[in-house]
């Protein structure tokens, strides 16, 4: 029985000190002085992928790594890197155990073929045909136990190997974790923003209500003005007429007033010259006596 083990893409022959990104030969960002733990293993460059036709910029870290492996290997991306690595993991661990069983199950019937054999070549009694059989059952079973044990280094490989996907994963999903607490810190600050604007909306539109009731309330107060100096203007000309209507009239009762006292002058005048022509007459016609005369000059003022 053999296994055979696949390191993972981008591993293989990747020099110390590099990115660990699939394919990616920069090296890894330099660790910072003052920062505990060990070397970072990405150099968080954004180098353009390939991804179906459409050239896309991708960030070197650990969260894109994983999900680079997982797409080479044809695996799906769920979302969960740390949930997949520990499954991949405990199946890689329970593989290897099992191949340990087996080869142990292997190399116990070995033995016990090995020991039948011994007690075979004995009783048949041939020393060296005994000694050249034993030998190749020493150096098959020999060839067995190096078969075993670099199945077993294989194994140990790729449970480290899942160990390392494990601790990526691991540093993805902090990562992940990091970007969505960043991202929830953004919404929360966009909500209270919004928020802030929707009251300082609310504030705007009740200081326009305000506004709107103060100005309808002013307009309403003009059109009742309006109204009542537009009554007053009819009341002030319905008096205007009447006392034009009445000042007519007087100047109508002034007008035959005056046509009659005309009249009336006329007719006095016409009877003062009448008057005045009979008196004339009387003096041109009657002689002169002076005694008359001189008696009406004679007679008191009043008589």
């Amino acid at each position: 029985m053999t296994i055979t083990t696949q390191a993972p893409a981008g591993t293989a022959s990747r020099e110390p000190g590099t990115c660990r990104y699939p394919g990616c030969g920069s090296p890894a960002r330099a660790r910072d002085r003052d920062a505990p733990g060990r070397r970072p293993g990405y150099c968080e460059r954004e180098v353009p992928e390939d991804r179906d036709g459409t050239a896309v910029l991708v960030r070197h870290t650990a969260l894109t790594a994983f999900r680079r492996r997982a797409q080479l290997s044809g695996q799906p991306d769920d979302g969960r890197p740390v949930t997949a690595a520990i499954s991949r993991a405990g199946a890689i661990r329970d593989d290897a155990l099992a191949a340990m069983s087996r080869l142990g199950a292997q190399l116990a019937a070995a033995m016990d073929q090995l020991a039948a054999i011994g007690e075979q070549l004995a009783a048949a009694g041939d020393p060296e045909a005994a000694e050249a059989q034993a030998e190749a059952v020493r150096a098959e079973a020999a060839a067995q136990l190096e078969h075993a044990r670099a199945q077993a280094a294989g194994h140990a490989a790729a449970r480290h190997a899942a160990g390392r996907d494990a601790a990526e994963a691991r540093a993805a999903a902090a990562e992940a974790i990091t970007t969505m607490e960043a991202q929830a810190a953004a919404l929360s600050d966009a909500g209270e923003a919004a928020r802030a604007a929707v009251q300082a909306l609310d504030g705007e539109r009740a200081a326009h209500a305000a506004e709107l009731a103060a100005a309808r309330a002013e307009r309403d107060a003009a059109l009742n003005a309006a109204a009542d100096a537009r009554r007053g203007r009819d009341q002030d000309r319905q008096q205007h007429d009447a006392a034009l209507a009445a000042i007519n009239g007087t100047i109508t009762t002034l007008r035959e007033q005056l046509a009659r006292a005309e009249a009336a002058l006329d007719r006095e005048r016409a009877e003062q010259h009448k008057t005045v022509a009979l008196l004339h007459g009387l003096i041109t016609s009657r002689p002169e006596d002076p005694e008359p005369k001189a008696a009406a000059r004679r007679q008191p003022a009043g008589h």
